[in-house]
């Protein structure tokens, strides 16, 4: 089966016309990182900040992160200790792949690139999940009003 045209080695006389313009080699160029798991890649861009005064944040938050949920079809956003922290629960708990993380101007300001599956984004909401163990729509609402109210973080 043929390789697809962006996996193809270049021809061996452009390689050494690179080679002897820019230094670079076919030994030189570093692998590519494949996800062992299977699905339909989706990248993912997180972006971080510190947190401001009007953010909802628990104590001992730090920083914000954001992202487009595609299931959701909203922002998700989230708040953490440490930028370690979040990429822990992006990556361990997650499963997603960490591609590329560069700091931007700012405290605590960080994009995050991540391979992430289709697959990730298509479980039941909270609000779904609440609502499958009994609650009634009105009670998961209440719920999440009360969880995201700035005094109910201590």
């Amino acid at each position: 089966m043929p390789l697809p045209p962006d996996e193809r080695p270049a021809p061996p006389e452009l390689q050494s016309l690179v080679a002897e313009a820019t230094g670079w080699s076919p030994e030189s160029e570093p692998s590519v990182l494949r996800s062992e798991r299977a699905g339909q890649p989706h990248l993912v861009v997180v972006t971080t900040r510190a947190i401001q005064p009007t953010d909802a944040a628990a104590s001992g938050a730090v920083l914000s992160s954001r992202f487009w949920h595609p299931r959701d079809r909203r922002w998700s956003e989230n708040f953490f200790e440490s930028l370690e922290h979040a990429l822990r629960l992006f990556v361990e708990e997650s499963g997603w792949l960490l591609r590329q993380q560069q700091e931007l101007d700012g405290p605590h300001a960080h994009e995050l690139i991540f391979e992430a599956r289709r697959e990730d984004f298509r479980g039941p909401s909270t609000e779904e999940m609440l609502e499958e163990i009994g609650l009634t729509p009105g009670d998961v609402k209440q719920l999440l009003d009360e969880s995201s109210a700035p005094d109910a973080h201590p």
